[in-house]
């Protein structure tokens, strides 16, 4: 569902450099389905930041993929 532009959501979108030095935007509904969105580039984790808060509203910047766990 959208509102105001934004995807209703109960998670919010995780932000993440990937080990090539991409950044990422990930998103899981409640079903477990994933929205993914990969930006490369020297101002890739600009445009991955201003994704995250265009699409979803609300984000968490994560230090590592380590830190990404997959929805139970």
């Amino acid at each position: 569902m959208t509102i105001a532009g934004f995807t209703a959501m109960t998670k919010p979108a995780r932000v993440f450099e990937d080990r090539d030095g991409q950044w990422g935007v990930e998103w899981f509904d409640d079903d477990g389905r994933c929205e993914l969105k990969i930006f490369n580039g020297s101002d890739a984790h600009r445009q991955a930041l201003r994704y995250a808060m265009q699409k979803y509203g609300h984000f968490k910047e994560v230090q590592s993929l380590g830190e990404i766990a997959l929805p139970r």
